[in-house]
C-alpha cells in the first residue's frame, strides 16, 4: 500500500538498506538488545525523571514576541519543504521518519503555537535530541543525495535546526533550560529517542528493508562499524546528547537569554532564600512572636514569589 514511499530507495548504495543490511545482525542479538534497551529506557530514563522533575515543573507562559520568529519559521518551512520535495520526486518519502525530520517538525510546532504548559517539555526534549544535527554535519551521509542542490539543502537544513533552540531561548518564557546540574531532562530525552528507534524505526526498517537512521546496519561514515555498532551508538550517544544539551544550556544562558530575566530570577531566588532563612529563625524562637510579625511585614508572598513592599 505504501510502496510508493520507498520504491525509489537504491539498495545498491552502501548503508541504504537491502537484504545484506537486514542480515547484518543476528535475530537473537536484535531481540535481546531491543528488550533490554526498551525496558531500561522506559523505567530508568523516562519514568524516574518524569516523577522527580518533569511532572512538578510549572513553566512561565510569558513570551517576548519578535519578528525573527516569523523569519526563522519561514526559513525552516521552506528548507523542510524542499527536503520533502526531493524525497517525493525520488519516491523515498520514508526517510521523512528519520529523527532529524521529526525534530524539525517539533521545532515548527514550537515556532507556530502560542505558549502552552506542555510546550516547555517539547522544547527541552528537542534541545537535547537536536544533537543529531551536529552529528549529521560532522559525519555527513551524502552518497544518496544525487539531485542538484540536494547536498546544499542538507547542510542548510541541519544548520537551521541548530539555530532554532538558541533563538527560542532568546524569546524567554517557556523556552528556558533547567539548571546545569539537573540531568533528568537529558536522560528523559535520550529515553524517548531510544523508544522511537526501537519501537518505531526498527519495525518499519525490517518490514521495508530500508535502513532508517542506521537502525539495521551502520552508515558509511560510522566509525564504529561492526557487530557491536548499535551498542556503541547507545553508549556514545548517551554521553554526546547530555554534553551537547548542557553546552546549549551554557551558550543559551550566556549569550541568548535576556539579562533582565536572569537578573529578575536571581533577585527573586535571593529574596526567597532570605525569607525562608528568617522563617526558620522564627520557628526556633517560638516564644518571640514579634519575629514572625516582622518577617511577614518585610515581604508578601504573591503568586509563589516574594514581593517586597515599597
Amino acid at each position: 500500500m505504501f510502496e510508493w514511499s520507498y520504491s525509489g530507495v537504491n539498495f545498491s548504495l552502501k548503508g541504504n538498506g537491502g537484504p545484506d543490511c537486514v542480515n547484518y545482525l543476528t535475530p537473537k542479538s536484535i531481540m535481546l538488545e531491543s528488550l533490554f534497551i526498551i525496558t531500561y529506557a522506559f523505567i530508568v530514563e523516562i519514568y524516574y525523571p518524569w516523577m522527580r522533575s518533569v511532572s512538578n515543573y510549572k513553566p512561565n507562559l510569558e513570551l517576548r514576541e519578535r519578528f525573527g520568529r516569523k523569519l526563522l519559521l519561514a526559513g525552516l518551512c521552506l528548507i523542510w519543504g524542499i527536503e520533502i520535495g526531493y524525497k517525493l520526486s525520488t519516491r523515498q518519502l520514508i526517510f521523512i521518519l528519520n529523527p532529524c525530520h521529526v525534530v524539525t517538525f517539533l521545532q515548527l510546532i514550537l515556532l507556530i503555537s502560542p505558549p502552552r504548559n506542555w510546550m516547555h517539555i517539547l522544547f527541552r526534549i528537542q534541545t537535547y535530541v537536536v544533537s543529531g544535527a551536529t552529528i549529521a554535519i560532522i559525519f555527513p551521509v551524502l552518497n544518496t543525495r544525487l539531485l542538484p542542490f540536494e547536498k546544499v539543502s542538507y547542510y542548510i537544513h541541519h544548520g537551521l535546526m541548530l539555530i532554532t533552540p538558541l533563538y527560542l531561548m532568546r524569546l524567554g518564557g517557556i523556552y528556558n533550560m533547567e539548571p546545569l546540574i539537573n540531568l533528568h531532562w537529558g536522560f528523559m530525552s535520550i529515553g524517548f529517542m531510544r523508544l522511537y528507534h526501537y519501537l518505531v524505526l526498527q519495525p518499519i526498517s525490517f518490514a521495508t528493508e530500508v535502513n532508517l537512521n542506521s537502525i539495521m546496519c551502520p552508515a558509511v561514515s560510522d566509525p564504529f562499524e561492526g557487530p557491536w555498532y548499535r551498542i556503541a551508538a547507545n553508549m556514545h550517544q548517551t554521553l554526546f546528547i547530555l554534553l551537547h544539551g548542557k553546552m546549549y544550556c551554557i551558550i543559551g544562558k550566556r549569550f541568548f537569554v535576556p539579562r533582565s530575566n536572569e537578573k529578575k530570577k536571581s533577585e527573586t531566588n535571593k529574596d526567597n532564600e532570605k525569607w525562608l532563612s528568617n522563617s526558620e529563625r522564627c520557628y526556633v524562637q517560638q516564644d518571640n512572636s514579634n519575629c514572625c510579625i516582622e518577617n511577614f511585614n518585610n515581604g508578601l508572598l504573591k503568586n509563589g514569589h516574594l514581593v517586597k513592599e515599597d
